[in-house]
């Protein structure tokens, strides 16, 4: 029976289960978006270029990491391209409340989106109750409530939150002067505003445990769904929140300056509608090339790159670094043996040649001098190094095999 390949997956996808990560590989790259994102929720969002020489360079992984650690404060929402070549509206709508609708850890059944939805009715309620249209015993005290406690104010599964029930006694006669204020504060269309405040009312206010909520939301919202509708979803989200839209799997678009135009045109509008949600574009030179910068406008083109970040080949500090996060302390004696130059230098390329490496030491079949480099693998003795770094393969599978071990443990098992 096969061992366990420590150097795959070779392809990665926003927001799967995490691979082993290692600080120093695009680090310089990993700061700059983190410290471009880390910003006050109010601030305005920014159009992020992060580019690479071809795919393969950790462009996924790196923006995967940073939403990891940004996750406290920011919702990164991945919008997928049909076909790799298009955005489609419906599939952004679907896509972002799939993700907002997963239950939270120990939250006893409510999503993300649960939390939006009362900070979102308290948002539009506050100046009615400050102007005193709404009516209250406390005004001052019912203000404060709805600043600093809006998800236990508006927790409509709470006998004791009388704001919650009153709302939900008078939605039909309050619910346009919701949808009127937010409107006001964020710049979005009113009919916009009040198709989300009335759907994400009836998602709040129904039992959590109910199987079909999320599924009726689901339908409603994706029906008729355009840009404009995904961009003041957006907007509502980021009045509370950092927003970071992720466009990614962009490889279909190579030499199609149309379908270019039709990225950058939903681009265009989403940002119209909802200034400030940050969108990071993910984007191999190719691709960049051939399709959008001969399709687009200067102006388009410099609301799509406001900042660009690069990845380029990797240093020997930083393989050495990559192979560690697998293998551990052999990585260097495996590096020297792989031999990687020029275009092999980057992250998936040597995890390709680390691999074919394995595969052939467990197959038994090494090649004998450097004639092999004609079949794409690297040259390799058949001395002791190679069998050590056989080895140090096969402790690195059993090690990953271990029961609660983290990866740092991993590591040092190894």
């Amino acid at each position: 029976m096969a061992s366990p390949q420590p150097f795959q997956p070779f392809f990665e996808h926003f927001g799967q289960s995490p691979v082993p990560h290692a600080s120093t590989v695009n680090a310089a790259a990993t700061a700059q978006l983190e410290e471009e994102l880390r910003v006050p929720v109010d601030s305005p969002g920014r159009g992020i270029l992060l580019r690479s020489p071809r795919a393969g360079y950790g462009k996924t992984h790196l923006i995967d990491h940073v939403g990891r650690r940004l996750s406290s404060g920011h919702e990164f929402i991945p919008l997928r391209p049909l076909d790799g070549k298009q955005v489609n509206a419906r599939a952004a709508v679907e896509d972002a409340l799939r993700r907002l609708t997963r239950q939270l850890p120990a939250g006893g059944g409510l999503t993300a989106l649960d939390l939006n939805a009362r900070k979102i009715l308290a948002h539009g309620l506050e100046p009615l109750v400050v102007s005193g249209e709404v009516p209250c015993q406390d005004r001052e005290a019912a203000v404060q409530a709805l600043k600093q406690r809006p998800v236990e104010t508006f927790d409509f599964h709470h006998p004791q939150a009388v704001t919650a029930h009153w709302t939900r006694e008078n939605f039909e006669v309050l619910g346009p002067r919701l949808a009127l204020e937010v409107s006001r504060t964020t710049g979005c269309s009113l009919n916009q505003v009040a198709y989300w405040l009335a759907a994400l009312f009836r998602f709040a206010v129904a039992a959590p445990e109910h199987p079909g909520r999320a599924g009726t939301l689901l339908q409603s919202a994706v029906d008729d769904a355009d840009a404009e509708r995904f961009g003041t979803l957006l907007a509502l989200l980021s009045r509370f929140s950092r927003i970071v839209l992720v466009v990614d799997d962009l490889e279909g678009v190579h030499g199609s300056p149309e379908s270019a135009r039709q990225v950058a045109g939903f681009l265009a509008t989403v940002r119209q509608e909802a200034p400030r949600v940050d969108i990071v574009v993910s984007i191999n030179d190719d691709v960049w090339d051939s399709a959008f910068v001969p399709a687009l406008s200067g102006g388009l083109l410099d609301r799509l790159s406001e900042s660009t970040i690069r990845l380029d080949g990797l240093s020997r500090a930083e393989l050495i670094a990559l192979l560690e996060s697998r293998i551990g302390e052999k990585a260097a004696r495996v590096l020297d043996q792989l031999k990687p130059e020029g275009d092999d230098q980057y992250a998936r390329r040597l995890l390709r040649l680390a691999s074919e490496m394995a595969e052939d030491d467990e197959s038994g079949d090494a090649p004998s001098g450097p004639d092999s480099s004609d079949s794409g693998n690297p040259p390799r003795s058949d001395g002791s190094s190679l069998r050590e770094a056989a080895a140090a393969l096969q402790s690195a599978a059993a090690a990953a095999r271990r029961d609660g071990q983290t990866e740092p443990e991993r590591s040092r098992a190894v």
